[in-house]
């Protein structure tokens, strides 16, 4: 992960001959936040320096997880779809989530990638933080054996690439900016947008001083 500070212990699990990798991931979720991991039991993690991650208490969701891939550059970089799936998520639930957007959309994400030890009981220190974003998308399926959710992050909702953009949400998210309030009021425009009469004055070709004006 270049361009990434990692610590020496990571540094040396990473290069072990046999790597643990761990998905910890928080969702903000207004109704229901979602703050869980792909390890065992419960990770609690403390000092880390990073205050999106320490205090948080992630709960166990192994093995019904899976990551797509994370994919930057110097951009915005591209955007990162989590699933969750498995068959004891109560998908009324889900589906209620997912239909009131206010809930989700536009609200802060976050995924670290972390190591366990040989034990498989214990997290290397420290994890690294592999995406910050926003909510972007979310959606629940539903097959003969288990109900899944997606969810897509991208680094702002405002360029989100999965997304379609409402103005609406600007000024909940940029509640500063008038931009968008100009756009809905160009929108209500029933003649849209349109230029005063052209009126002309002394020195100007044609003009009539007993004419119109």
């Amino acid at each position: 992960m270049p361009g990434r500070d990692i610590t020496a212990g990571m540094k040396t699990a990473l290069e072990a001959g046999v790597i643990r990798p761990v998905l910890i991931g928080r969702f903000d979720i207004l109704t229901d936040p979602l703050v869980a991991w792909t390890g065992p039991g419960n990770f609690v993690p403390t000092a880390t320096g990073d205050p999106a991650l320490d205090g948080q208490v992630f709960f166990g969701m192994a093995p019904y997880i899976e990551l797509s891939n994370v994919v930057e550059d110097q951009g915005i970089g591209g955007p990162t779809t989590i699933l969750v799936s498995g068959q004891d998520l109560d998908e009324e639930l889900l589906r209620q989530i997912v239909k009131d957007k206010r809930t989700w959309r536009g609200r802060s994400a976050w995924l670290w990638l972390g190591l366990l030890n040989a034990d498989e009981s214990t997290v290397v220190a420290d994890p690294v933080r592999i995406k910050t974003g926003v909510m972007s998308a979310m959606t629940v399926t539903r097959d003969m054996e288990q109900a899944s959710v997606s969810v897509t992050i991208d680094r702002d909702l405002g360029r989100a690439r999965g997304s379609l953009f409402r103005w609406l949400d600007h000024t909940r998210i940029y509640p500063s900016d008038d931009f968008s309030a100009f756009i809905i009021q160009l929108a209500n425009q029933p003649e849209g947008i349109t230029d005063r009469p052209f009126r002309p004055s002394p020195g100007d070709p044609g003009f009539n001083p007993g004419g119109d004006r």
